[in-house]
């Protein structure tokens, strides 16, 4: 079956893979470990411009090579839209397709799949067997999992809690997030929460590499609502970590800024921040900022627009009868016009305007 289907999307997806045709000579006599290597430097826009069409490519060329890791990074690029539409039925094929090639860790990632389409008994199948495999990272999910009620009638919430505690305990950051979140809205667990804060706090300024930005990222969760002089600055501190991921750094950095600017601060802020995201960064960055303060948004569009050669002139953050037929242009020049008739600042009109926005490179 997973066979079958897989050959249904590589035939399906031709026209796309063309793309790779471009890199052809440069992928010629590389190891899978620098093809791999090289998708995901045209995904980031490392060393040359971004590429998702170029990446996806890459890596789908590399994946029907039978190689696993790439086979779950293509999962992946599916599930969220790189360089190909958004579709979690193809993402689950690729994950299969990893599983059956060996790779355990794929489990986990299809098992976030499976919960958030409903499906918690396969979900917590998925789990235990990389439970099984002895992998950490499966463990405190399914923990995670059966103390949030995510299986359905098979979550056990007193194991759950019961596991967190321990992985808590041994120091694993992502139980740790779990734990202390859980215990800001008056759940009980048999730990030191100043003390277990304080611990993440000291390993994400002593780890300065990918582990310490996890850290990072959980301590910015945990403090979002933080507005006191100590927490801003903390807050402040997280956001300049070197290995913060850059979703999470502009995230906390437009929250940070939305709690320490004024509304006409705040809007060259947003701006400065968005400047430095793209792909999928950008759009929820932007979206974001749509939540936080809609002048700010309309700041950010107009200049958005501006930056892709719309004549929206002056930005004022005000939606202007001159910023309105621009973004009428804007919506038939990419095809959304059925969409932008529901009402610009709409929540869901503003994620496909977004989008679009994220699609078309500045300066065209």
């Amino acid at each position: 079956m997973v066979r079958s289907t897989l050959f249904a999307l590589s035939f399906s997806a031709l026209a796309a893979f063309s793309v790779s045709e471009a890199y052809a000579s440069a992928t010629g006599g590389l190891s899978n470990k620098e093809r791999y290597a090289q998708a995901e430097a045209l995904r980031l826009g490392t060393g040359a411009a971004q590429d998702s069409a170029g990446a996806f490519a890459l890596m789908s060329d590399l994946a029907r090579d039978g190689d696993s890791r790439a086979q779950a990074r293509l999962a992946y690029y599916y599930l969220k839209g790189i360089g190909v539409e958004a579709d979690p039925a193809a993402a689950a094929v690729w994950y299969e397709a990893a599983i059956d090639a060996g790779r355990d860790s794929a489990r986990t990632s299809y098992a976030k799949l499976l919960a958030a389409q409903g499906a918690g008994d396969a979900a917590l199948a998925q789990l235990d067997k990389a439970s099984e495999a002895g992998l950490e990272k499966a463990q405190v999910l399914r923990a995670t999992y059966h103390y949030q009620g995510k299986f359905g009638s098979a979550s056990d919430a007193a194991f759950g809690q019961a596991q967190l505690t321990d992985f808590a305990k041994s120091g694993n950051t992502a139980a740790m997030q779990v734990v202390l979140a859980a215990m800001q809205k008056g759940a009980s667990f048999d730990v030191d929460a100043d003390l277990m804060t304080a611990q993440m706090l000291a390993f994400a300024r002593e780890d300065q590499a990918k582990a310490g930005g996890k850290a990072a990222e959980a301590l910015l969760r945990l403090w979002r609502e933080q507005t006191d002089a100590q927490s801003i600055a903390l807050r402040t501190e997280l956001v300049a970590h070197p290995s913060l991921r850059m979703r999470a750094k502009a995230e906390e950095g437009l929250l940070l800024a939305h709690a320490t600017h004024d509304p006409r601060a705040f809007r060259g802020a947003a701006e400065e921040i968005i400047a430095q995201t793209s792909g999928a960064d950008f759009n929820r960055a932007v979206y974001v900022v749509s939540r936080l303060d809609k002048n700010a948004y309309v700041h950010v569009l107009q200049e958005e627009l501006k930056r892709r050669g719309y004549a929206v002139g002056p930005t004022t953050g005000i939606f202007n009868t001159r910023t309105m037929w621009t973004v009428v242009e804007f919506c038939q020049d990419t095809g959304i016009q059925a969409e932008c008739r529901l009402g610009p600042l709409r929540a869901k009109v503003i994620k496909v305007i977004v989008g679009e926005l994220a699609e078309m490179t500045p300066g065209a």
